[in-house]
């Protein structure tokens, strides 16, 4: 079952030369209670894409979709106020480089307090006939901090953000995140610039929360080594298009896409023999611009089997259960 359906959504912004589609009639699903791993190279639209979803969006942008339901919820229909209720409750969303989004003039402790959810007057009621007292705020803000690693509490809570790591920070980030227990949370690149210490940290952090609260995930990254056996689904996504859908093992052990192939010959295999000062792989030419967008499929100048027809903007297929956009996959190793 679906927790998340988006079926064709576009976003245009407007420039000073004109509009720009910079998200080009994208389609995501995500199954209730998986990690999904949204894959491509930075300035490929993974952040437009998390915002449009959660309506962060401004007057510049035109945000279209065939369909973008939560569960039963059509999101495209909900009024400004209705979607940040949906925000707080039902989506969570943990940035990149969370000191930017921690308020720099207040200590940790105010601001987890600001979201952890309000309770009822009749819960309370019900609490006091029952002889059950709900636990102090400052309780159920350490039960978060325990529960997302940070065992220092009070140090945290007496901080403020520039005195703590980045680490750290982030994995406040992420308590506030789950106060209040969300259906689904967007972890835009939670990990960068991070050391591999604190990134194995953080990633172990979000497995352990959808292992044991059966929280979904929509995992936004520019490293496919990094993700790629902590999701379920992966999705890569190249200058706005969708190139290619499915499951890990089936992107794993038989990717369709040029892209896809050429992201998984990024990494790095130590089990292999790799020659001292041996030249990386990388996929020739670098991501163009958004106002120098190529016509038709948008890989096609770096694309090492563009042809002719590549003008011409490809068709989503289902290829033995890959959504693949292009019009030669690659279908021998299946």
């Amino acid at each position: 079952m679906s927790l998340l359906d988006i079926r064709n959504l576009s976003i245009d912004i407007a420039t000073a030369q004109g509009k720009v589609r910079v998200i080009d009639k994208v389609s995501l699903t995500i199954v209730d209670g998986s990690i999904h791993g949204l894959v491509g190279e930075s300035g490929s639209g993974k952040s437009l894409i998390a915002k449009a979803i959660l309506g962060l969006h401004n007057a510049s942008w035109t945000v279209t979709a065939d369909r973008m339901f939560l569960g039963t919820t059509d999101l495209t229909k909900l009024s400004s106020k209705n979607r940040r209720r949906i925000m707080r409750k039902e989506i969570a969303m943990i940035f990149q480089h969370p000191r930017s989004y921690l308020d720099p003039s207040k200590k940790i402790l105010p601001q987890i307090r600001e979201v952890l959810p309000t309770i009822s007057i009749k819960r309370r009621l019900l609490n006091i006939i029952k002889r059950s007292p709900e636990p102090s705020p400052r309780l159920r803000i350490k039960e978060l901090l325990h529960k997302v690693g940070i065992q220092n509490d009070r140090i945290v809570l007496a901080s403020y953000p520039y005195e703590l790591s980045e680490g750290i920070c982030q994995k406040v980030m992420i308590a506030m995140a789950i106060a209040n227990n969300p259906s689904l949370i967007i972890a835009d690149e939670p990990t960068t610039a991070m050391e591999p210490v604190t990134q194995e940290q953080i990633f172990r952090l979000l497995y352990k929360l959808n292992q044991l609260n059966n929280t979904t995930i929509l995992l936004l990254s520019n490293n496919f080594g990094s993700i790629r056996d902590l999701s379920d689904y992966i999705t890569l996504i190249y200058c706005g298009q969708t190139v290619e859908s499915g499951s890990y093992k089936q992107i794993i052990n038989s990717p369709m896409h040029p892209y896809t192939e050429a992201m998984i010959k990024t990494i790095l295999d130590f089990d292999e023999n790799i020659s001292h000062k041996s030249q990386l792989y990388t996929l020739p030419g670098n991501i163009p611009s958004a106002n120098q967008l190529p016509i038709g499929c948008r890989l096609g100048p770096r694309c090492p089997r563009a042809q002719r027809t590549c003008v011409i903007n490809p068709e989503p297929l289902n290829l033995k259960g890959h959504m693949i956009s292009c019009h030669f996959p690659s279908t021998d190793k299946n």
